[in-house]
Formats: structure tokens, sequence, C-alpha cells
């Protein structure tokens, strides 16, 4: 019963209602996913984090004596460590991440959008700074990284402005972004990656040094990865002019054949750059994207 409620929360079709990024990623963070408290890195650092429960043979300095003499309960203090530590969130916001089909309960840049909420919440939990790069033909938001609440705050409402218009400058973007990234950064890319997968690798060769890591989070309609039921169906180019009109039945093998082979040049160029994919889809909850995250992120701390 507890791990139904925990995945509805984590259900792009119980969150399409919240519309204030903080508190959406407060209920994903700290209400479906509990067991994420023991990912958190603690530290000895300057900032007072939580009480635990004191565990024999531990060091007795980390025991608040104060809460001690009035309980008569050992308690340990744990802080949240100052990393020095950079995640910087990067989300295509082109015409095309404004698809909605009718299988998804969200568009493709608002999954993205709520991702990229819990993502931030999650950096500010660890002590990491964090900034937001927000692009399609024009950079729509650039947040340079800083951390506290204060800024989270105002990434999150950062978020909400984001429109899905434009085509994508893959190129212009991340040349402008990947010359003033700070050392020790992990970048999290949000897009569908439906253009550009023979030049965006370029953009993305920082991720081979040792001093930062590239998790490229692929989000896509349903409708993408397999076409719907339907007699005909008119396709039409979002970031383009062109509309062409056919039926799934008679194309199906073809499509299915061409992302298949689509989907492995991507997953090739980006591994040569020894950048890490996920591929999502809009109607599928946010678990797997939060796990990944985590997992990249305390193993480069």
């Amino acid at each position: 019963m507890v791990q139904a409620v925990e995945n509805s929360l984590l259900d792009p079709a119980h969150l399409k209602g919240i519309e204030d990024y903080s508190l959406l990623a407060r209920v994903v963070v700290d209400g479906a996913m509990p067991g994420i408290h023991r990912s958190l890195r603690q530290g000895r650092g300057n900032e007072f984090f939580q009480y635990r429960p004191y565990e024999q043979g531990e060091d007795m300095k980390v025991v608040d004596w104060k809460v001690f003499a009035k309980r008569d309960e050992l308690v340990a203090k744990t802080f949240q460590e100052d990393t020095n530590f950079t995640v910087y969130l990067v989300i295509d916001a082109s015409a095309s991440m404004g698809y909605h089909g009718q299988r998804a309960s969200c568009s493709k840049l608002r999954y993205a959008n709520m991702l990229a909420a819990c993502f931030a919440y999650l950096a500010q939990r660890q002590g990491d700074r964090f900034g937001l790069f927000a692009y399609s033909d024009q950079i729509q938001q650039w947040i340079r990284p800083q951390s506290g609440s204060g800024h989270l705050n105002r990434l999150l409402a950062s978020l909400g402005t984001l429109e899905a218009k434009g085509e994508n400058d893959h190129e212009q973007a991340w040349e402008r972004l990947s010359s003033g990234l700070p050392g020790r950064s992990m970048v999290v890319f949000l897009s569908d990656f439906l253009e550009a997968e023979d030049t965006l690798s370029e953009r993305l060769r920082f991720s081979l040094s040792a001093r930062y890591e590239c998790l490229c989070l692929q989000v896509l309609d349903p409708d993408e990865e397999d076409l719907p039921d339907a007699e005909a169906i008119r396709f039409a180019e979002m970031e383009g002019e062109r509309e062409i009109s056919s039926s799934p039945p008679a194309i199906r093998g073809k499509y299915q054949d061409d992302m298949n082979a689509f989907m492995e040049n991507l997953k090739a160029k980006l591994a040569s750059v020894s950048a890490e994919f996920e591929s999502l889809r809009t109607d599928r909850d946010l678990g797997s994207a939060l796990r990944r995250f985590l997992g990249m992120r305390n193993r480069k701390a």
C-alpha cells in the first residue's frame, strides 16, 4: 500500500495539477522517495542538517548533549557539507518539446521541468551549487550557479516561464555554456534529441574530462516511440513547416526501423564523449531519472 502511494506521487498524471515547482519538488522527493535521505551526502560542514539516532561506537563528539539533558536520549547532529560541487541543468525548450500526445499527461517540456525542479531541490539539499540554462533558438533562461534556498526559489520560479518555441540551436547554445563551466560539475541535459545528434556530441566533449560528468536524459512522448493506433494521422514539423498525412499501419514498420537506427546512432555518439544516456517517456514516472541522477551525483562526489 505504501509503495503504491509512493509510486503514484511519481506519476506525471498525479503531478500535472501542481503548478508550483517548489511544492512539486517537495512532494516528489520528500513524499514519494523517503529512502532518498540515505543517499544524501552528510558531512561535518558548517550548516546543521538534521538529527539522527546515535549509533554505538561513533565518536561522542557528534552527540548533542543539550538534547540528551532534556530527553535522556542520545542523538547525533549531522551537517550539510559544503561540497564545492556544481549541478548545471540544461533544458532544450525548442518547439518540439511542446508536443503532448493523447496518451501522455503532459508535454515533454513540462516533464523536463518537473525533473529539473526535483534535481535542483536535491542539489540544494546536498549543499551543491546549481544553475539553469534553457534555450531554443535563443537563450530563454540563464541562471548562474549559486547555492541556498533563496537561489532555489528563483530557479524554480524561472521554470514556469519557459515556453516551447523556435528551433533548437544546440551549437551556439553549447558553445556559450561549455566555455564557462566551473570545475567539478555535473551537467544534466534534458531534450528530445530529435535533431543534431551528429553535431551535438562534439559540443559535449567537455564530458571527457575527469572534472565533468554529463547525464543526457531524452524526453519522448509515447507517440514518438510507438505510433498511435489510428487510420490516418497528419504529421507536422514543430520546428518547421512541412506536413504529411499517412496511415500508421502502412508506415509503422519503417518508422520503427528508422527510430531504432536513430537511437542506436545517438547512443553511440554520446558514448564516444563519455556522456551517460537514458531515454524517458512522458507517460512514465520520474523515479528512474531521479535514481540515475543521485547515483551519478554521489559517485562524482
